[in-house]
């Protein structure tokens, strides 16, 4: 994007929102910068972030900086190919993270009971984006969500075979 982005909140079906840096040049061409549950988080960081000059933001100076690649197009080294990977090849690294988490911790019956912040923590991920990776590696097929979470039970994720 350029320096004459701006930021916007949209909302998705499911309920979560997203902050979106719009490119002034084009304004159909945008980006997702964060997700969120709450509006009013969304909203502020969409405030705050568009009341930043672009130099101060070097991370993502540095992506702009480099081209975009699908993980189709990149090449693994032979040795970090194996029949176990083949499946997985086409996962990002926290959904990769996460699934790992969960086949570690799963019972006899592939089943992993986990609150949010305990799977986020355990994958090394920001809590924020394990909604979005969930629902790609139950997209994906490689778990499916038994049971969703809530304030008094951990969800249940059953890992399956992929």
């Amino acid at each position: 994007m350029t320096t004459g982005d701006t930021f916007k909140t949209i909302a998705f079906d499911d309920g979560s929102y997203a902050v979106v840096s719009v490119d002034a040049g084009d304004p159909r061409k945008f980006e997702v910068v964060a997700t969120f549950f709450d509006l009013d988080r969304a909203r502020d960081y969409a405030a705050k972030e568009s009341s930043k000059p672009a130099a101060k933001s070097p991370a993502r100076a540095e992506a702009r900086a480099e081209p975009r690649r699908s993980s189709a197009n990149q090449e693994a080294p032979a040795s970090a190919v194996s029949a176990a990977s083949d499946a997985t090849s086409d996962l990002s690294e926290r959904q990769a993270a996460v699934l790992k988490t969960l086949r570690s911790r799963r019972n006899e019956n592939n089943e992993v009971e986990m609150r949010a912040a305990s799977l986020a923590s355990a994958a090394k991920i920001p809590l924020g984006s394990l909604h979005s990776v969930l629902q790609s590696l139950e997209k994906k097929n490689f778990i499916k969500t038994a049971r969703t979470g809530s304030a008094k039970a951990p969800a249940i994720y059953e890992v399956l075979e992929g």
